[in-house]
């Protein structure tokens, strides 16, 4: 094992393998209410999302969020929110998770001109800063406590 993964999982960190593809997004496997899933990981997106269209695959209870979201795709999208789910990359997990729920077509329209698998969504800032992670590119890794 490198000597970097080592002192990350000295210091409670889980390692989460993740790929860069064609279009240099980062592609993680996630599990959401026991439900696997493809997702990129995004230190610019604000909050973790799921695509709306996603939301009875995942097993999503949601209400109308009050703020309209906006990013790459545009401005004042449409989002809901979803409280008390679980999210579990490797054998990292986390209850009680908040997720967006907002239609990804943008983004996986983009992946498609590369000719990559579309995503049910994006973990994002919020997720990725309260539980300390750190992307380390060339071990392909995600660290996260």
């Amino acid at each position: 094992m490198n000597d970097t993964a080592t002192v990350f999982e000295q210091q409670d960190y889980f390692s989460i393998p993740f790929r860069i593809r064609k279009s240099n997004h980062l592609f993680v496997q996630a599990t959401v209410n026991r439900t696997k899933g493809l997702f990129l990981i995004d230190t610019g997106a604000s909050n973790t999302c799921i695509d709306l269209h996603e939301q009875d695959f995942f097993g999503l209870l949601s209400k109308q969020h009050k703020a309209k979201a906006s990013g790459a795709g545009g401005n004042n999208l449409y989002a809901e929110i979803s409280h008390d789910n679980t999210i579990q990359m490797g054998k990292w997990k986390k209850n009680g998770l908040s997720v967006i729920l907002l239609d990804l077509i943008h983004v996986n329209m983009a992946l498609s001109e590369y000719r990559l698998p579309k995503v049910h969504g994006i973990i994002g800032s919020d997720l990725l800063k309260a539980h300390h992670a750190v992307v380390h590119y060339p071990l392909r890794l995600l660290f996260i406590k």
